[in-house]
């Protein structure tokens, strides 16, 4: 992870450098934008498409002064993988779920700079389950693996209402524009992630409370989680 820090702070220094070059060249609200349009009232509404760390979505934009936008969005993305490989002792599935439902407002600091905030409903899951596939030899005895038993663990926020802080680059809707692009990076809050293990057969006592409660603990430090959004907007009003 360390050596890629070096190119992601030369990526946002060019960034930043670019956009503030086109901030003194370009006239208002050129950057980013397309053909224009005859409102010069700051009012309009538009839909947007966008790619996030809490999967695609879309977004309705409202913007009630050139400074200020309203957006409420919704995203989904769903993964799991099955591995079975009867060479093995133990196989088992992982499964991911990103989503959020998202209440928004951003604030233009400049032409194409803004802060964003607002509240998410934080749907992001990621849950594994274990069991052996072979018997194992305790002692004397030899152990099916349906007596064995099985493990599922699953981690959730610890709030699913968690606030959300960003910046961005860039316009969620564009104001003399049909077409508008945005870049956006933040953190979502969502408190110390909760832990569910249940475990079955002789892997009964690995899901007890107390090491549920010590699972908690160990995760209690991601408490943030980053966002990352890509958006292309289109203004209808």
């Amino acid at each position: 992870m360390k050596k890629y820090i070096p190119y992601l702070i030369s990526g946002l220094l060019m960034l930043f450098i670019y956009g503030s070059l086109g901030a003194q060249e370009l006239p208002d609200d050129e950057y980013f934008e397309s053909e224009e349009v005859s409102d010069d009232t700051g009012f309009g509404l538009g839909l947007g498409v966008k790619l996030s760390t809490f999967g695609p979505g879309v977004e309705i934009i409202a913007a009630f002064t050139p400074k200020i936008q309203l957006r409420l969005g919704g995203t989904y993305f769903n993964y799991t993988y099955n591995h079975t490989d009867e060479n093995v002792d133990v196989n088992g599935s992982a499964d991911a779920k990103l989503g959020s439902v998202s209440l928004l407002m951003n604030y233009h600091l400049a032409r194409v700079f803004f802060l964003s905030g607002g509240l998410l409903y934080n749907m992001n899951e990621i849950g594994l389950n274990g069991y052996f596939t072979q018997s194992m030899t305790i002692g004397s005895m030899e152990v099916e693996p349906e007596k064995i038993g099985t493990l599922d663990f699953l981690v959730k926020p610890g709030s699913s209402i968690t606030p959300y802080a960003g910046i961005g680059v860039g316009r969620s809707l564009s104001k003399n524009g049909v077409v508008s692009f945005a870049v956006e990076a933040g953190a979502v809050f969502h408190g110390k992630p909760q832990v569910e293990l249940n475990a079955s057969g002789m892997l009964e006592p690995t899901g007890s409370e107390e090491q549920r409660q010590l699972l908690e603990d160990n995760l209690s430090g991601f408490n943030i989680y980053p966002m990352l959004n890509f958006q292309l907007s289109f203004r209808l009003l």
